[in-house]
């Protein structure tokens, strides 16, 4: 029997979840006392168990044309959080371009000549925007106005301002964000307001893109506010809370900052359909000056049709809203089981355990405590390492962290869940590191545990048996940088994905897949000309079927997920030996009862389906 997801729903279905018992922050609570950890420990087990098999990568960057580092700074200053890259085809040749955001120097938009060889556009197109000491962080391209080619917004690093570029269709990119209403203003000597998530979907599924901005606002844990958290629950002086008891009580308190503070610039802006644009963040709901956000994902959790958003945020700030038919966003984080991740960094909801519902992985910071060890941590920063949170249908949420494997990945960024190895089961596979400026000091755990800080690559064990195991050396992904943005993508037309990661003040890594070609594979792009605004119906909930009576295999259309980052819309499964075609690939179009149903599917194809059915 081949190893498909269909097994893997099988296999990780309801059973996983009746074994599941640990809470999210078992970690960081059992270690409530005792020695610091030892810096010099390895966090990676040397005894890897075995795995029936694995992909294999070929890191080629440089032959690939992607030569230019993404800062010069060094690792100093909020700066040190960005490496962002977006994945689109921009030029609608049917290849994925690259789009990298840098910081004191100009951007990059490389165009794909389809066999994975990317060359610098980004000057004579009119989008490498400033080249002052600020430069850029996350971005993401959409069509703001239905017109048929894309566009692109880019965040501002640190006191930076954020762009938005028009395209005219030849390829030249216009600076427009003044006239379309996202020019927000920076107060003078402001140098800490930097965005790191940038996401686009049709929240109120009207046909237009719209856009998310989330900024990691940091000064929502000031002193002042502690102290008045601290004196609200009573704590002794000496007494050092979790980031989440720091969180509960500053929320109690409404998240209080000083008088004087900057407005934060995290914001919902709804598209009108012809590329303008309204801040409607307090009329949806949405709390986000009370996020220390970094990368917001927008799925349909609770299978009602609309998309959900779930935001990752330091010191356990994390949320999770529900789309109230387009109109508003109910915050339900605590009915629905999540929100214990201490320092949700990057973030991606795939169905991983096969069951036809959306689960929610998050990265996070993990360092290894022998028992009676305390976290070197403080209020705002932990241990506790990464979150599985596994979805009944209804966007109620169970923790599946340790049961699964996939609590250590260091100290964690970007992240994807794909099958890298078309066998037909998942991959996890996330970025990571942290550094200062200097030489690591043996003495801060928390920072120099984290220096030469491998990218992870989590695969399942031997006969389909829980937990994962992490096979990345093992695989070819033996960088030892700082990872931020993550971006699988098949950058070649092969039919596997290869992996983009944007480095932190280093140049980028490019990982060609270079897995034995055995086994067969399909991906599913859409093209919906009913909504010129969405055209590749981001939203569509997509199921396949292998053989009839089968569960579906499902799948969500849409770009946003990992860290910084923005990944082409396609649905990539792997289906291991077989060859035969599949029954069928049902799609959901946003606001369709109906599905459309395409049967007798043929594989290792790139197959688009163009919308036939109206909502």
């Amino acid at each position: 029997m081949q190893r498909g997801i269909r097994v893997v729903g099988v296999l990780f279905g309801a059973a996983l979840l009746a074994t599941v018992s640990c809470s999210g922050n078992d970690v960081s609570e059992t270690a409530a006392n005792g020695d610091e950890p030892d810096p010099n420990e390895s966090v990676a087990d040397t005894d890897t168990p075995p795995v029936d098999g694995l992909p294999v990568f070929t890191e080629v960057a440089a032959e690939a044309g992607l030569t230019e580092t993404q800062s010069d700074l060094g690792f100093a200053g909020e700066q040190s959080q960005s490496a962002a890259a977006a994945v689109a085809d921009v030029n609608g040749d049917g290849h994925p371009d690259v789009f990298l955001a840098r910081v004191g120097k100009p951007d990059g938009l490389y165009l794909n000549d389809g066999e994975g060889n990317f060359t610098d556009v980004a000057e004579e197109a009119g989008v490498a925007g400033p080249t002052e000491r600020f430069g850029s962080t996350a971005a993401a391209f959409l069509d703001i106005d239905g017109d048929g080619d894309l566009d692109l917004f880019v965040s501002g690093a640190a006191a930076g301002t954020d762009h938005l570029y028009v395209n005219d269709g030849a390829g030249h990119f216009t600076d427009e964000t003044a006239t379309r209403g996202l020019d927000r203003p920076i107060p003078d000597g402001v140098d800490n307001t930097q965005q790191h998530g940038v996401s686009v979907a049709d929240v109120n599924r009207d046909g237009a893109m719209d856009l998310l901005v989330l900024q990691w606002r940091a000064d929502i844990y000031n002193g002042d506010a502690f102290n008045a958290a601290a004196e609200a629950r009573g704590w002794a002086a000496d007494y050092v809370p979790s980031p989440c008891e720091t969180a509960a009580a500053l929320r109690e308190l409404g998240f209080p900052v000083p008088e004087g503070t900057p407005a934060g610039r995290s914001a919902l802006y709804l598209n009108d359909g012809t590329g303008h644009f309204t801040d409607v963040t307090a009329d949806y709901g949405l709390a986000l000056d009370e996020v220390v956000a970094f990368t917001g994902v927008f799925n349909d959790l609770d299978g009602d049709g609309w998309v959900d958003l779930a935001i990752t945020g330091d010191g356990c700030t994390s949320r999770l809203y529900r789309n109230v038919q387009g109109t508003r966003f109910e915050d339900i984080t605590e009915t629905a089981g999540v929100g214990t991740d201490e320092n949700g960094m990057g973030a991606v909801v795939r169905d991983i355990d096969g069951d036809g519902t959306a689960d929610w992985f998050i990265t996070s910071i993990f360092l290894p405590l022998k028992d009676g060890q305390r976290c070197p941590g403080s209020t705002f920063s932990a241990c506790s390492g990464n979150r599985l949170f596994l979805n009944d249908g209804t966007a109620s949420f169970t923790d599946a962290t340790d049961a699964w494997g996939l609590r250590d990945s260091g100290w964690g960024w970007g992240v994807a869940v794909e099958d890298l190895d078309n066998d037909g089961s998942p991959e996890v596979v996330t970025t990571n590191g942290f550094r200062t400026s200097g030489e690591p000091d043996p003495s801060e755990p928390m920072t120099s545990s984290f220096w030469e800080d491998r990218t992870r690559l989590f695969t399942i064990g031997a006969g389909g048996e829980l937990p994962f195991v992490e096979v990345g050396e093992r695989a070819g992904l033996d960088d030892t940088g700082v990872g931020h943005a993550l971006v699988p993508f098949d950058m070649d037309g092969d039919g596997d994905l290869d992996i983009l990661i944007a480095q932190q003040n280093d140049v980028p890594l490019l990982y060609r897949n270079d897995t034995d070609a055995a086994n067969s594979w399909l991906t599913v792009a859409l093209l919906d000309p009913t909504r010129p605004g969405n055209p590749w119906g981001d939203g569509a909930r997509v199921e396949i079927v292998a053989d009839e009576g089968d569960d579906p295999l499902v799948a969500w259309i849409g770009t946003t997920g990992s860290y910084e980052s923005q990944r082409p819309p396609v649905v990539h499964r792997g289906f291991g030996e077989r060859r035969e075609p599949l029954h069928s690939v049902a799609v959901h179009w946003p606001g369709d009862d109906r599905p459309q149903v395409i049967e007798d599917v043929e594989l290792d194809q790139h197959l688009v389906v163009e919308r036939t059915t109206t909502g």
